[in-house]
């Protein structure tokens, strides 16, 4: 439906098509709602300039006005049935402060007048007789009653509220409001519950599994609650996408409608979960440490096995066990493994960072490791450079303050880690390193650095060096140190 009533299909499975229908003659005004009447088209709620109209779309696109005699708006539209078990299209209209009712064989009719405008509503599958009803001049909800013609004691929200969604069992209403929260309300219990969102909701759908949906037009996303929880979940749509309502199309896949971009949007109902490996390292020709975990979810958090996981590494960057940058593995069955698929040990290839995929086959949930790094292939040691530790002066049988430190480096000035590094003391009887050695092997660290053990002086005054090489490298140190 646009914005102006008119009205079309979209076939949701490809190859995609729509279709919008031409009205004719094209009637001045604007919509604000749409519903599905099965055998009897598409139907809308029309706001002119000077009156308002129910609008009918057949599936030729061939458009049917009924006329109400006046200008009134309408947000929303359900159908509920009245005491005869006949079906009716509903629509509370905000400046009548009433209902008005469209019956395919008596036509439009009116309820009495009620104290505070009208604005959004819901009619529980169960409770097909109960129009549940937003007021937002009275900040509360009512009901009305389509075999008694009345309406309830409304219910304070404590909120300006607007569109509503109902479960189809009746026993839950949510209500989206003005500010930057939605609220639940337990009918049984007769008791709210807040749940917070980062924009204010425009539409809210409550799918058959008692997931609400919510459209954030402000916000540039979509959302949804989970049964049993009261936190809310957003999904960015695009900066300006301004996603303005929610659907749920025959194969029950969801869909959003973006108003800002003149499109639908389709809505996994499925999520993959990073589980492990993002967050590594590995050099050139080397394999990461840990494979790639990720974890397929139903929105409600139940895991699902046998399902194929497509992960794909982006640019080349590095290459699975079977050699490509693509493998496809399944979810497991049972106990830690249900739902979980691991891929094998990628191995390094270009530096720089490395993205990889998972992509769900069976529906569009994907996931991203985009926090895994390649360092380049380290090169051959060629010095050591010093960095501290040199002149010191102690008594004899003192230890001296400070270790030996060196940073050993490539042809190019690269630190170098894990390189053996030699100290080797010159000088007999001057000093000894742990246990009376007089030579000491350590390994270079990540920064290139390789430190001493502490290095303790003899009986012996005098100056001595310590020499600091690495194996088959030109260039060497002497480090002079002084006994008193």
């Amino acid at each position: 439906m646009t914005a102006e009533g008119s009205l079309g299909y979209f076939e949701p499975r490809s190859p995609w098509s729509s279709t919008v229908f031409p009205q004719v003659p094209v009637p001045a005004g604007r919509a604000d709602s749409i519903v599905a009447w099965p055998g009897h088209g598409v139907w809308t709620f029309v706001t002119g300039q000077s009156d308002s109209a129910f609008v009918r779309c057949d599936r030729e696109g061939i458009y049917q006005t009924h006329t109400l005699s006046g200008r009134t708006e309408c947000r929303s539209l359900a159908f509920a049935q009245d005491e005869r078990g006949h079906t009716q299209i509903v629509a509370p209209l905000a400046d009548w402060n009433s209902l008005a009712f469209f019956d395919l064989g008596s036509g439009i009719s009116q309820s009495q007048g009620y104290s505070t405008n009208l604005y959004g509503i819901a009619v529980a599958e169960q409770d097909p007789t109960r129009c549940w009803l937003s007021s937002p001049e009275g900040m509360s909800l009512v009901t009305y009653d389509m075999i008694t013609g009345r309406f309830s004691t409304p219910v304070n929200v404590g909120a300006e509220p607007g569109d509503l969604a109902i479960s189809p069992a009746g026993d839950v209403v949510w209500v989206a409001t003005t500010e930057n929260r939605i609220y639940k309300y337990a009918v049984e219990d007769k008791r709210f519950s807040r749940i917070d969102i980062p924009a204010p909701a425009h539409r809210l759908l409550a799918s058959a599994d008692g997931t609400l949906w919510f459209a954030s037009v402000a916000g540039d996303a979509i959302g949804y609650v989970l049964p049993g929880t009261a936190t809310a979940v957003t999904i960015p749509t695009g900066q300006r996408s301004r996603p303005s309502g929610l659907a749920v199309s025959g194969d029950s896949r969801l869909w959003a409608a973006l108003s800002g971009e003149k499109a639908l949007q389709g809505v996994s109902r499925y999520r993959l979960a990073v589980e492990s490996g993002d967050r590594q390292t590995a050099v050139v020709g080397q394999r990461f440490a840990e494979p790639l975990v990720v974890k397929a979810l139903q929105l409600d958090g139940t895991p699902v096995g046998r399902q194929r996981i497509k992960f794909t590494v982006e640019g080349g960057s590095a290459l699975f066990e079977n050699g490509r940058p693509t493998e496809t593995r399944n979810t497991g069955t049972g106990g830690d493994k249900l739902g979980v698929a691991t891929s094998s040990l990628l191995k390094a290839v270009k530096e720089g960072p490395c993205v990889v995929t998972a992509v769900w086959t069976e529906t569009d949930a994907v996931a991203s490791f985009t926090h895994l790094d390649i360092t380049p292939e380290p090169g051959v040691a060629d010095r050591v450079r010093y960095v501290s530790g040199a002149g010191q002066t102690v008594p004899a049988g003192k230890s001296f303050d400070s270790p030996l430190t060196v940073i050993v480096e490539d042809t190019e000035g690269n630190p170098l880690e894990g390189v053996e590094t030699t100290f080797e003391i010159r000088g007999e009887h001057m000093a000894a390193f742990p246990g009376g050695a007089d030579t000491a092997k350590v390994p270079s660290t990540a920064d290139g650095s390789a430190t001493s053990p502490v290095l303790t002086a003899g009986d012996t005054a005098g100056t001595f060096s310590v020499k600091v090489w690495v194996a088959d490298t030109s260039v060497s140190l002497l480090l002079e140190l002084t006994v008193n």
